[in-house]
C-alpha cells in the first residue's frame, strides 16, 4: 500500500504542484503610487506684469504760526531846545607860549631866478587856533649861507595872508632882488606880539 502511495505521490508533476503553490500564497495588491501635481507649464511668451506705480504722497507744508503783532515804541516828545552854536576861537591870553609849525615849498622859486618861496605856518595855544596875528608879529631870519647866493632872504616878507583858522601863508624870497641858488636854505620864524605871546620854529626851503 505504501508502494502504491508513493508511487502515487510520486507521480505528481512538477506543474500542478507550483499551481497549487501560487493557490495556496497569499495575493499580494499592488499599492497605488503617489502622484505629484505636475508644474504649471510656463508660457515664455506671457511677459510679466510691471508692478503697479502708486501715486507718491505729497506732504504739505505746515505753514508757521503767525508772529504776533510786535508794539510799536512810542514816539518820543520832539524837543524844542535849538542847540547852542559852537565857540569860536578864543582870544589868546597874555603872556600864552605858542606853538608854531611850518611846512616849506619850493613854489615858483628856482635856481638862478627871484620869484618867492611858500610857507605856510601854523599857530596855536592849548590846542586853540590863534587867528589874531599880522605880518608885523613875523619875524624871518635865514641862518648859514648857501654857495653862490649874494643875499639872503631873512625879513623879506613878499606876500602875508592870515587864513583865519590859524594858519598864515607866506611868500619869501632874497633881498635885493638876489636870484636863488640851488641848495637847503635853514631858517627860522619868530612870532611875538604886543601881549608877550611868543613862539617860534625852524624850517628848511630846498631850493632846486
Amino acid at each position: 500500500m505504501r508502494k502504491t502511495r508513493d508511487k502515487a505521490s510520486s507521480g505528481k508533476t512538477p506543474k500542478t504542484a507550483a499551481k497549487k503553490a501560487a493557490l495556496r500564497a497569499p495575493v499580494s495588491r499592488p499599492t497605488a503610487k503617489a502622484t505629484r501635481p505636475a508644474p504649471p507649464k510656463s508660457n515664455p511668451q506671457a511677459k510679466p506684469k510691471p508692478p503697479e506705480r502708486t501715486a507718491p504722497q505729497v506732504r504739505l507744508p505746515i505753514a508757521p504760526p503767525a508772529p504776533e503783532p510786535e508794539e510799536e515804541p512810542p514816539v518820543p516828545p520832539v524837543s524844542t531846545h535849538i542847540a547852542e552854536p559852537l565857540p569860536g576861537p578864543k582870544a589868546t591870553p597874555a603872556g600864552a607860549l605858542l606853538t608854531v609849525s611850518i611846512q616849506s615849498s619850493q613854489g615858483m622859486a628856482a635856481s638862478g631866478n627871484t620869484q618867492p618861496a611858500n610857507l605856510l605856518v601854523v599857530v596855536t595855544c592849548a590846542g586853540w587856533p590863534v587867528v589874531e596875528l599880522t605880518k608885523d608879529h613875523f619875524t624871518i631870519m635865514q641862518h648859514f649861507e648857501v654857495p653862490g647866493q649874494t643875499a639872503p632872504f631873512s625879513n623879506n616878507i613878499t606876500t602875508f595872508r592870515n587864513a583865519g583858522t590859524g594858519a598864515y601863508l607866506l611868500q619869501i624870497k632874497p633881498i635885493n632882488a638876489a636870484p636863488w641858488r640851488s641848495g637847503h636854505h635853514l631858517g627860522q620864524l619868530l612870532i611875538s606880539t604886543p601881549a608877550d605871546q611868543q613862539g617860534q620854529a625852524a624850517f628848511k626851503l630846498i631850493i632846486r
